[in-house]
């Protein structure tokens, strides 16, 4: 069977979008015929010749050249029997082509790419999920968002990301990683992503953390992750902001500013932290859709803390895998924290459960099976 992918993002990109859709192309490559057309970007892939890049970029550029790359792809290859999005903003390509190839339409839908504040993007993008035979969601919560859009519910299904949790075992570099940011003998609270506002990292160091270290003076939040440089909605510059928040609270002791870093070391610091948490706002034109850092986490056997918003309910099994807390609400998220970390017998069951969890519920096999299944092939 063929699939045609159809997607502004994927690596080298970042991000759970990227994260989400290579390893799902990775997984369907095991059984199907599996070609993606992307947006421009520098790079060695072992799938070279089943990847085609826009030669420039924009996103101007890579429309037509998706469009007409996707033609004479869909006339060489009979086998392929869907297009894929890889999010709603693709959703008029994958149609068109679909509608004029006689193949299925399907879109995958993440949360921010459904409701988008622009009017442009909903008349040109959004409104084409209804021309759809499949709209796939990340979470419930993404699922209700589409159809808050008038597609037909019985178009939508929800199918989380994975995880790779064999990827979780303890790595080698911990060590380095301790030693090169200063984590032995602290109490490491750890944060993974992009610095987009809606992950509410500013807002946790100045409402909760710095709260946190006066109770506990050997306190360290790990922040790996850096601004969203490749995003067409994110511009924001949170990483300095941040560096200068931390500077005027006096918390340069307490708080490490990783950056961008390699898969290897980033599964280092969740084997390093504590718990890992995710303080996610409640914000108007934006979402967090799933929460993929909470699966990580969850296969590296930490335990959660995370806000109630979103999708992040469909990641975190309240008071199993994590404890979620309502957005804003910093007075609970610090004490929660404060708590689980003085508590190492609730930490090891928590990250326990989640690890098991996790691998039943969430493992990429399984996921791929679901897409198989939901795809017909």
């Amino acid at each position: 069977m063929g699939i045609l992918v159809i997607t502004w993002n994927y690596p080298p990109r970042r991000g759970g979008m990227e994260y989400l859709l290579s390893h799902l192309c990775a997984g369907l490559r095991q059984r199907h015929s599996v070609q993606v057309i992307t947006a421009h970007a520098r790079c060695e892939e072992r799938f070279a010749e089943q990847i085609f890049r826009a030669p420039v970029p924009g996103l101007i550029p890579f429309s037509l050249y998706a469009f007409w790359v996707g033609v004479v792809l869909l006339l060489r290859s009979p086998v392929t029997q869907v297009i894929f999005g890889g999010s709603v903003m693709v959703a008029p390509l994958v149609v068109m082509l679909a509608r004029l190839s006689g193949r299925k339409a399907i879109v995958q839908a993440h949360g921010l790419d459904v409701i988008y504040a622009s009017k442009l993007y909903q008349a040109l993008c959004v409104r084409w999920l209804r021309s759809c035979d499949r709209i796939l969601a990340n979470s419930g919560y993404t699922a209700s968002l589409v159809a808050g859009k008038g597609v037909r519910t019985e178009s939508i299904s929800v199918i989380p990301p994975g995880v790779l949790t064999e990827s979780f075992v303890k790595p080698t570099r911990m060590n380095a990683m301790q030693q090169t940011l200063g984590l032995k003998g602290k109490k490491n609270i750890l944060f993974v992503g992009r610095l987009a506002k809606r992950k509410g990292v500013k807002e946790f160091i100045e409402k909760s953390f710095v709260r946190v270290v006066r109770e506990l003076p050997n306190a360290c939040f790990v922040i790996a992750g850096n601004n969203p440089s490749d995003s067409l909605t994110h511009r924001a510059d949170v990483a300095t902001e941040i560096q200068a928040l931390v500077s005027n609270l006096g918390l340069q002791d307490h708080v490490r500013l990783a950056g961008s870093l390699s898969d290897d070391d980033v599964i280092s610091l969740y084997h390093l932290s504590d718990v890992v948490v995710l303080p996610a706002l409640a914000c108007t034109g934006d979402v967090e859709g799933f929460g993929i850092v909470l699966l990580e986490a969850a296969a590296a056997g930490k335990p959660v803390v995370a806000t109630r918003v979103g999708g992040i309910p469909d990641a975190v099994e309240d008071g199993k895998s994590g404890i979620l807390v309502n957005a804003g609400d910093y007075e609970d998220f610090t004490q929660t924290l404060i708590n689980l970390l003085l508590d190492a017998k609730k930490r090891a069951v928590m990250g326990a459960y989640a690890k098991v969890r996790v691998a039943e519920q969430f493992s990429w096999q399984r996921i791929v099976r679901q897409y198989e299944k939901t795809l017909e092939l």
